[in-house]
């Protein structure tokens, strides 16, 4: 949250638990992101924050799916304003109200189950899961800390060129196989070949540079 100080008077902007400790208040339940604006006398209104999703996010989770990706989201907006973006992509698994070591918590979770996870964010909450995601991804325009703290920089703001990128990262990693696998293979061959004379050693030589 956020606090200042304004003719002696200290104003509150956040979390209702930030805003007014003094006791719980629940945030209307209504769609959004609801700040609790209060001074050192009592709560003083709430504030609602709408986000939107970026237009390519339904086609980069069907182009996951197709990849055989599961996807989870992690948010630390209220459970209303989370269920309802889960609702409308289609996520089944999702975690409201997550602090960022209540994410860590659940990628040590996941990693433990024997998962690979990739993951993406760009805000500060999210620094500690990018540094300890096996890969994770930082949006163009994401926080200084988010940038420095992610193995990828989307250089894009457009979600789609994330299962870009995996099929990319796949594909090189099959052609980098395939050439292991044959250089292993002409190198059981034709060196013993060279060896036994069978062949000449230019000629298994100039064979390594094809």
């Amino acid at each position: 949250g956020l606090s200042g100080c304004i003719n002696g008077q200290t104003y509150r902007l956040g979390r209702a638990d930030f805003a007014w400790s003094a006791e719980i208040r629940t945030p209307p339940q209504e769609e959004g992101q609801w700040l609790l604006f209060a001074d050192e006398q009592a709560p003083l209104c709430w504030i609602r924050l709408s986000d939107q999703l970026r237009p390519d996010t339904l086609a980069m989770l069907a182009e996951l799916e197709k990849l055989g990706m599961e996807f989870e989201l992690l948010s630390g907006d209220q459970q209303g304003s989370v269920e309802a973006i889960a609702r409308e992509l289609g996520i089944q698994h999702f975690t409201a109200s997550a602090t960022p070591e209540k994410k860590l918590e659940r990628l040590r979770e996941l990693q433990q189950q024997g998962k690979q996870v990739v993951m993406v964010g760009d805000g500060v909450n999210d620094v500690p899961v990018l540094a300890g995601a096996q890969v994770s991804i930082a949006m163009g325009d994401a926080t200084d800390l988010a940038k420095t703290s992610a193995d990828t920089l989307l250089l894009s703001s457009r979600l789609i060129r994330i299962p870009e990128a995996i099929r990319k990262a796949r594909m090189t990693r099959l052609v980098i196989t395939q050439n292991l696998a044959i250089s292993l293979g002409y190198n059981l061959m034709a060196l013993p070949a060279a060896a036994m004379g069978l062949i000449p050693p230019w000629l298994a030589a100039l064979g390594m540079t094809t």
